[in-house]
């Protein structure tokens, strides 16, 4: 096995949003990662590819423990109960895999527990293509023609840039020290994100308007999030739908099993 065939990154993967939201109309389950998906929980789907994948060393799923620990049993996995949101998870995850490892936070790959169209092939090819960019962070971008190629008729929510217009992924690529780092400036950008003056006023009006108005380049937005926080980001665009794909509502319960009845016939 060469050196890129064998693990190279630890993964998150974040399973613990409570199910009050639009999927609470079609499942009763207390937790989305627990939703079943044609007799499988969410979380077993998107977690099965990690396992499988060549590039993916140690597991850590962060969510309510016991129903984990039940839903799970048998995957090669570790499970730690949340923090607090999102962020604080992710982190927590970071810090479990230090301690368990002795040492130093590096690069991890974070997913969502809702991804079941993700493949290790697709899982490989992210990591690789992150590792041969470096850096500190890498966030994926699909843009709107690799989505529609893939899923006719999807609704996602998409931005613009002069270089495209794109949905974000559910999995990215991050160095935990770095985030550890960065704490303080990236909780102040979360708790601003919904008001759009206040987010405004803590990353700049001249920013706002042009990523508002679709002016800005993905190296431009590489190189502001680098002089805001002190690291290398990536943002870069891929060629797997799937990754944009998650279920957080009744209608993508119906694309990905129509997706996936389609894949095995």
């Amino acid at each position: 096995m060469s050196q890129m065939e064998s693990p190279v990154v630890d993964a998150i993967v974040l399973a613990g949003a409570p199910n009050t939201g639009k999927l609470s109309e079609v499942s009763s389950e207390a937790w989305e990662a627990l939703i079943e998906l044609d007799g499988e929980a969410l979380v077993c789907r998107s977690v099965r590819p990690l396992l499988a994948a060549r590039t993916v060393g140690r597991i850590v799923v962060v969510g309510p423990k016991p129903e984990l620990d039940e839903a799970l049993a048998g995957f090669d996995v570790a499970v730690i109960p949340p923090t607090g949101d999102m962020f604080d998870n992710v982190l927590e995850g970071f810090r479990y895999l230090s301690r368990t490892s002795g040492q130093e936070p590096g690069l991890a790959l974070v997913s969502s527990a809702d991804v079941p169209l993700i493949t290790p092939e697709i899982v490989d090819g992210l990591v690789k293509t992150c590792l041969e960019r470096g850096g500190d962070a890498f966030y994926p971008l699909m843009s709107r023609e690799t989505m529609e190629a893939a899923f006719p008729g999807t609704k996602r929510t998409y931005g613009k840039l002069r270089d495209g217009t794109f949905t974000g992924g559910n999995l990215f690529v991050v160095n935990g020290t770095v985030l550890e780092g960065v704490r303080d400036k990236a909780r102040a950008l979360i708790d601003a994100r919904k008001n759009a003056l206040k987010m405004a006023a803590t990353i700049g009006f001249g920013f706002v308007l042009k990523l508002a108005l679709g002016l800005l380049t993905v190296k431009e937005l590489e190189n502001y999030v680098g002089r805001t926080f002190g690291f290398e980001a990536r943002a870069m665009f891929v060629p797997w739908a799937e990754i944009g794909i998650d279920v957080d509502k009744p209608g993508d319960l119906d694309l990905v099993r129509s997706y996936l009845a389609s894949r095995s016939s």
